[in-house]
């Protein structure tokens, strides 16, 4: 059980190892408003050797489709704040308040729950098609900040890991659209060496609902076989229990390169919660990053960042959202499928 006096200084940035080249820092903020249908999630890195950050946006609707980009840019200082892609963040209270502007444009990456690849790339070298969005939204967690353990077979994606969720207000605006924003959100910190070259298969996970509990896991295999994982399900405002077990299975459809995920059933289990359900896809962004391996070889990383409409076998209907991460093969064939954790539950 993580307790809730979590150390505020780890909100902000890590001293850098200089002796590793892909030490990074990351942040991810993620928000639903129940009542309009919508949401989004952005995830900045940084990289310090490099002085560079960069960032992949997504806003989904209902009604509106998907709107999709990714921005890059430089720093030449550590911090915890980088303006990048029309993004700027303001740390009110360390691991407890954000407050999150945008405003730039985004790509169109239409209502198909299949993002095309080629919308997810900056704006200026997109499809053709654009739109307007602003937003100034304020994360506060009301529920544990949940602490990964210290674990060094994470090398590789990270040396520490912090969740948290909480609530999310402010004021969203997509071309002439207004939209009063009170819904739930999630967020993270990772930080330490991220080596797209090693993980065979992960599964990053986040559950929201209007009334609890909720739940955030990351599962990962370096060799194919054996996972890792930990997690929490937040049952209130006073406790977050360290997940220890979880199943899944997942169904795909057909889509060029790769089959993407169309429904996922799952089981997150805690020492006194369980959430089962199933979730059907939303939305289905697919980030590509390149990658060397230490002995040169080049590869392509592909991490499918889904949204899915949640419906809990409690009754309680929310939103939530997966990473489905592989390695696509270079001669040009088509990928296999994400390796996955478990079996089907129950």
């Amino acid at each position: 059980m993580s307790p809730i006096d979590v150390d505020p200084r780890h909100d902000l940035v890590h001293v850098p190892d200089p002796e590793r080249e892909r030490w990074r820092e990351s942040y991810y903020f993620q928000f639903v408003d129940f009542k309009h249908g919508l949401g989004g999630y952005h995830g900045p890195g940084y990289r310090p050797r490099k002085g560079y950050t960069g960032v992949l946006h997504v806003l989904w609707g209902t009604e509106q489709g998907t709107l999709v980009a990714t921005e890059k840019g430089t720093y030449s200082e550590h911090t915890a704040v980088h303006p990048v892609g029309g993004f700027t963040w303001e740390i009110v209270e360390p691991l407890k308040i954000w407050r999150i502007l945008f405003d730039g444009r985004l790509n169109v990456g239409g209502a198909d729950p299949a993002v095309p690849v080629e919308a997810v790339v900056g704006v200026a070298d997109g499809p053709g098609e654009t739109v307007d969005v602003s937003y100034d939204l304020v994360f506060e967690r009301d529920k544990p900040a949940y602490i990964y353990d210290e674990n060094p077979e994470w090398d590789g994606l990270f040396d520490g890991h912090i969740d948290e969720v909480g609530t999310v207000k402010g004021t969203l605006r997509v071309g002439d659209r207004r939209y009063d924003i009170d819904g739930r959100g999630s967020k993270d910190h990772s930080w330490g060496a991220r080596d797209w070259s090693k993980p065979q298969g992960w599964r990053w996970v986040d559950l929201l609902f209007e009334e609890g509990p909720e739940a955030t896991i990351w599962r990962a295999t370096f060799d194919g076989t054996t996972w890792l994982d930990d997690g929490a399900i937040y049952v209130d405002g006073q406790t977050a229990e360290k997940v220890t077990s979880f199943a899944e299975s997942v169904t795909f459809v057909d889509r060029p390169r790769a089959d993407r995920p169309a429904s996922w059933e799952f089981e997150i289990v805690s020492a006194n919660h369980r959430l089962r359900g199933r979730g059907e896809m939303i939305a289905v962004t697919p980030l590509l990053f390149p990658f060397r391996t230490r002995e040169g070889t080049r590869g392509m990383m592909w991490n499918d960042r889904t949204v899915f409409l949640c419906k809990l076998e409690d009754g309680r209907v929310g939103y939530g959202s997966a990473e489905f991460q592989f390695h696509e093969p270079q001669d040009g064939s088509r990928a296999p499928r994400p390796l996955l954790a478990e079996r089907r539950p129950g």
